[in-house]
This record gives C-alpha cells, sequence and structure tokens, in this order.
C-alpha cells in the first residue's frame, strides 16, 4: 500500500528532490497509511492545501513553510490555518480548504 501511496504523491509532486519534500513525502506515507479514516482524510485535506499554495496560488514560501510545520509535529489543522490566515491572496479552493479544516 505504501508503494501505492507513495506513486501518487511522485504524480502530484514529481521527484522529491530536496530534504524538506522528501521528509514531507515520508511524513504522507506514515499518515496516509493510518487505518484511521478521519486522520487519512484530514491529512489529504492538508496535502491539499500544500497543492493549492503551489499551483494556484503560486507561493512558494508558502508551500515550504506549510511543508516544515507538517514535518516538524505542529497541530497540523493550527499550522494550516496559520499560513492561510497570512495570505496576501486567496483562492476559492482555499477558502473551501480553510471551512473544511476549520470543521476537523
Amino acid at each position: 500500500m505504501k508503494e501505492r501511496i507513495r506513486e501518487i504523491l511522485r504524480g502530484s509532486y514529481g521527484e522529491f528532490s530536496t530534504m524538506l519534500e522528501s521528509q514531507y513525502k515520508n511524513v504522507m506515507l506514515q499518515k496516509l497509511s493510518s487505518k484511521n479514516r478521519n486522520q487519512v482524510r484530514a491529512w489529504l485535506t492538508y496535502n491539499q492545501v500544500i497543492l493549492e499554495l503551489r499551483d494556484s496560488v503560486k507561493d512558494s514560501l508558502k508551500t515550504k513553510e506549510l511543508q516544515y510545520r507538517l514535518t516538524d509535529g505542529e497541530n497540523p489543522n493550527m499550522a494550516c490555518l496559520d499560513v492561510m490566515t497570512e495570505l496576501k491572496s486567496e483562492s476559492p479552493e482555499l477558502t473551501r480548504l480553510y471551512e473544511k479544516i476549520m470543521n476537523f
């Protein structure tokens, strides 16, 4: 199962070329391999925030900040909400994800 998750993550991110990206991949593999469906759903949402920051908002600094905070063991809800609150530009998808995380 972990190999399948690794392939899916690689499809979204490409190669994990930096130490931070590798650490993030390892955290994601661990969290998405959980049998706890709520935890998996939450981490899929956090990952969507990362992808939205990177691909739509195009804020690489906030993307890296959130990856650091998620790999550092911070409360993932608070880390995502903090980063999204500090953004200068938003997207409808980030607004939706913000509301979703508020309800976790």
